[in-house]
């Protein structure tokens, strides 16, 4: 296993960059950077000094021991074959793409001549391309694809002291879909929550603000007792009659998220009896409630 390996990057968008400034202050070696705009190359390039820059993508790559794929999701398969038909790779390169939607198969082309891949996807959002902190402590890196990656993928996730987690090629689909439920969902129902409040009256300025402590303290909640024991609220309480008012004023005032609301609600049924808070009957009359037409 190599200690230091020399790698090269593909795509110096916001993952890209983070990563490639973050490996060589881990005190590995970016020999090779690319991406489809010189100026984005130059920007990253002013930090890490790489050994060789270009637009094109094999003429940085031919002495890097791994290869990161850090391109837009649709990108991934044609730049994989481009350097494929290129030989834009040593014999003995490991190559991972970054994507958390798609397998490590969208690689085959570089697998079909010897070269052994991966995927290595840091759960992560990545707000700016430099970051103060290192924005890969403390999180989950997803690997999977061949066991030689896999094993790399996980030292290079621990150089980068992140914590890693081996899924299954075959289900990358639903992982991901995990993530986007989590983080840009989350978004989605927190606006949900803020439209609520501007229609009660608050301030635009406060209204999300003063969600805050309760976001906080649920999943704070969430990560002490679990998921059913941190449920709380009507359903959990299994409180028919605030659960019968919110449907009727949103219905007149904020329509279009009514839907949401009761797909959320039914949703959430379960959790509570699984706590154990509320009874058959309850359980029954909120179902049929959620579902009321």
């Amino acid at each position: 296993m190599l200690k230091t390996i020399h790698f090269s990057t593909i795509g110096c968008g916001r993952l890209g960059t983070n990563l490639t400034i973050r490996l060589k202050k881990a005190g590995h070696v970016p020999v090779g950077i690319s991406a489809r705009h010189l100026d984005s190359i130059k920007s990253l390039n002013n930090i890490i000094e790489a050994q060789s820059v270009d637009t094109i993508p094999w003429k940085v790559t031919k002495n890097a021991d791994v290869i990161f794929i850090t391109t837009p999701d649709d990108y991934i398969q044609t730049v994989c074959q481009q350097l494929v038909d290129n030989k834009g790779f040593n014999p003995n390169a490991i190559v991972y793409h970054c994507s958390g939607s798609l397998p490590s198969t969208v690689l085959d082309g570089a697998r079909s001549v010897g070269l052994k891949v991966g995927s290595f996807h840091p759960l992560q959002s990545f707000p700016s391309k430099q970051m103060e902190c290192n924005p890969f402590e403390g999180i989950f890196v997803s690997v999977e694809g061949d066991p030689i990656a896999v094993k790399l993928g996980k030292k290079i996730a621990d150089d980068l002291k992140a914590d890693v987690v081996e899924i299954s090629t075959n289900e990358k689909k639903l992982y991901h879909a995990a993530a986007v439920v989590a983080s840009n969902y989350l978004v989605t129902l927190l606006d949900m929550a803020k439209q609520f409040n501007i229609k009660a009256g608050m301030p635009e300025n406060i209204a999300l603000k003063v969600l805050k402590p309760l976001i906080q303290g649920t999943l704070s909640n969430i990560e002490q007792q679990g998921i059913p024991d941190a449920l709380t609220g009507p359903v959990s309480r299994g409180d028919i009659q605030t659960i019968k008012n919110h449907i009727e004023d949103i219905n007149k005032k904020l329509p279009d998220f009514l839907k949401l609301y009761k797909i959320l609600g039914t949703h959430t049924v379960p959790i509570a009896k699984s706590k154990k808070t509320i009874s058959d009957k309850k359980t029954s009359s909120l179902i049929d409630l959620f579902d009321q037409k």
